[in-house]
């Protein structure tokens, strides 16, 4: 957040790298028990020639395991990454002086081991008897510092060393390392974002239990990115794009500690003050408003810590007087996505902005937490933004799930909450269906839909007037892996299919159109560990039909039979899969009173029921390859349409919808100078 550079947040004593003697213990006579502690030690390697009057406990913590800040990429396609910082404390239960020497994190990338050495301060090592002595690998302000930075694959196993004077043998501890699984939405809503506006961050903060703390600020767009809303120069608070931004919580809960009285600052060091009278501005500050709220440095300003769950969560720098009335009260309950304050600048900051971090609940008397925890999200979509120059640029960002906000030493991440800023439809449909989009105009209105949650099952390329069109159906992407791709050459489509096949993928969808006068490809792949199909594409229709009984009496069955004719040939392109249908039929080559001729067989008489239709023309007459199954699930009623106009086309489908039917098949041709639809739904 560049209007935070000069430094900001909270000075506590908690981000300071070295707590020596920072718990004292009480030794019983036997000197082999601990009481009055809530520590659970890690020693898990003895040797004879390591001490043998010290313990060693590490955190963040879950369960036994260590837990690590996880984080997308810094776009869709980069690998996730991780970031480890963590407590190691030493604990001296005998009589004489240990000297820690040297810590080491050692763990596998890959096939390569990497071992980390944790930089100590040298006149802080040594711990008396009776006493713990702590040191992280940590940071100082928005550097990485020692905080270790893993990328996939993830390292699942550390060691743990502590090497001490005098003894020629460390304490080994061995851990598990596992990405915390936990994770809150995100404090704001889109809502109340302006036009072109982000929120904006990084995991990149400073040392103690704010390591994996948030400076976040807004965004917005005005011939280039800035914090400072057009025409304002940043020297007051309502300069800032971020300045009274409702601050929702992150979760249920109750409240720890609040302060909603203390003075905002003027503005940046702050409000154009002297040296000397920002000086005296935050020392009267300090005295006044501070001091009884020690848990968080004091330096928090207006605040709120909130017990969620089994975490304490601290939401800073907040107006003066913004906090609501209910919540000025210990124990007061709280609920996920309650407004709880407006951004602001109050306290230890140089600029509005928020500032939250998290750490493990003590109990209700220790409003601060007791030890560090990551920060993660499950809601929202964050991308780098050096890789996003304007509003609507790159596609390609991150949905956070159990995530962090990616980050590295002078690159943030922009956040966009609750869906991807691309979206452009309610989240919660059935379905989408687009029928008649041009090729100019398809990945852009692609990419509006799919990133609201949802993954192609059909896609209908044709040409009409010389150009290409498509026709599309997307159903909920939940849980769903999937790769789509379209205006592909044969040589391209074997390429992906190839790849993906490869990568455990299975082909669920291919269809064949003209593009430019040469036959295209578009295609959809699922991972779901379904069977892997038959399928061709390209081959004539002659080569198709000669191997039409061999397929059918392997219990093959059609799924797609896409038909494209050009230079005077018809090719066909297919898939087959194993399933019971109880019978089907397939017709690849059928004029349109052919289809009607064949409908009345097959689905009147017979009650076949049509799953497949795909629309191409030969000379510039209209023809149509068709399937009918006996037997379908989810067909209890169905229902087709046929030649319809584009406006005819939307009231049926809008009608079929209302009725609660599913689009099971669009596709389009011309005839006679105009654009043509059929149309199969299902429920």
């Amino acid at each position: 957040m560049t209007a935070l550079t000069a430094g900001c947040c909270i000075a506590t004593n908690a981000q300071i790298t070295t707590l020596k003697h920072s718990a004292r213990l009480d030794i019983q006579k036997n000197n082999t028990a601990i009481k009055n502690t809530n520590f659970t030690f890690d020693r898990s390697i003895f040797d004879i020639n390591a001490p043998r009057n010290v313990s060693v406990f590490i955190e963040p913590k879950q369960g036994d395991d260590v837990a690590y800040l996880l984080e997308p990429g810094f776009n869709f396609y980069e690998p996730q990454k991780g970031q480890l910082s963590v407590y190691g404390c030493v604990s001296n239960t005998g009589t004489t002086q240990v000297d820690l020497d040297k810590v080491t994190i050692e763990y596998d990338h890959g096939n390569q081991k990497i071992t980390k050495t944790v930089t100590l301060p040298s006149d802080q090592l040594k711990v008396d008897p009776g006493y713990t002595w702590c040191w992280q690998n940590s940071r100082d302000y928005h550097v990485p510092g020692d905080v270790i930075f893993f990328e996939s694959p993830m390292p699942t196993e550390a060691t743990f060393r502590f090497y001490f004077k005098n003894y020629t043998a460390p304490i080994v501890v061995k851990k598990k390392l596992v990405p915390y699984n936990a994770g809150l939405s995100l404090p704001f809503k889109k809502g109340d974002l302006r036009k072109d506006e982000y929120w904006s961050s990084y995991a990149m903060h400073g040392g103690g239990d704010q390591v994996f703390a948030y400076d976040m600020g807004v965004s917005g767009y005005n011939n280039g990115w800035s914090d400072i809303l057009p025409g304002k120069d940043g020297k007051k608070n309502e300069d800032f794009r971020i300045w009274g931004k409702p601050i929702y919580a992150m979760a249920d809960g109750y409240i720890l500690e609040f302060l909603n009285n203390c003075p905002n600052n003027g503005g940046p060091m702050p409000g154009g003050l002297t040296d000397a009278q920002s000086t005296q501005f935050m020392n009267d500050q300090k005295t006044n408003y501070w001091g009884p709220y020690e848990s968080q440095g004091g330096g928090a300003g207006n605040h709120l810590c909130i017990r969620h769950g089994g975490m304490v969560a601290l939401y800073a720098h907040m107006q003066k007087g913004s906090i609501p009335a209910k919540f000025l009260s210990k124990s007061a309950a709280v609920k996920k996505g309650d407004l709880i304050g407006l951004a602001g600048n109050a306290g230890n900051s140089t600029a509005p902005h928020l500032h939250i971090h998290a750490d493990s609940y003590k109990d209700d008397n220790t409003p601060g937490g007791q030890w560090f925890r990551p920060l993660q999200f499950n809601n929202g979509y964050v991308i780098g933004r050096d890789q996003y120059a304007s509003p609507m640029s790159n596609v390609a960002w991150s949905s956070l799930d159990k995530e962090g906000i990616t980050g590295l030493q002078g690159k943030s991440s922009f956040i966009y909450p609750e869906e991807h800023p691309y979206c452009a439809y309610p989240t919660n449909w059935g379905e989408v269906c687009r029928y008649g989009i041009s090729n100019d105009d398809y990945q852009k209105e692609f990419d509006k839909i799919w990133t609201c949650g949802y993954y192609p099952v059909w896609v209908d390329g044709y040409d009409a007037g010389g150009k290409t069109y498509f026709n599309v159906i997307v159903r909920p992407s939940a849980g769903v892996q999937w790769v789509a791709r379209h205006n592909l050459d044969g040589t391209a489509y074997q390429n992906e299919f190839d790849k993906w096949d490869n990568n455990g993928y299975r082909l669920i969808f291919v269809d064949s159109y003209k593009r430019n006068g040469a036959i295209n490809y578009a295609a959809v792949w699922v991972k779901d560990g379904g069977a892997k199909p038959l399928a061709y594409h390209g081959q004539t229709l002659a080569w198709h039909e000669a191997n039409f009984s061999g397929n059918a009496n392997k219990g093959l069955v059609p799924v797609n039979v896409s038909v494209v004719s050009t230079g005077g040939q018809t090719y066909v392109t297919a898939i087959w899969e194993k399933k019971n249908t109880g019978g089907f039929y397939a017709r690849p080559a059928m004029t349109l009173q052919q289809y009607k001729d064949f409908f009345k067989d097959y689905s009147d008489q017979q009650k076949f029921k049509l799953v497949y239709l795909n629309a191409y023309t030969i000379n510039g007459v209209p023809m149509l390859s068709g399937i009918w199954y006996k037997n379908v699930a989810n067909y209890n009623a169905w229902w087709a349409k046929h030649h319809l106009a584009g406006s005819q086309f939307q009231t049926e489908y809008t009608t079929q919808l209302g009725n609660g039917f599913l689009t099971r098949a669009v596709t389009g041709y011309e005839d006679g100078g105009t654009q043509r639809f059929e149309g199969i739904w299902s429920k």
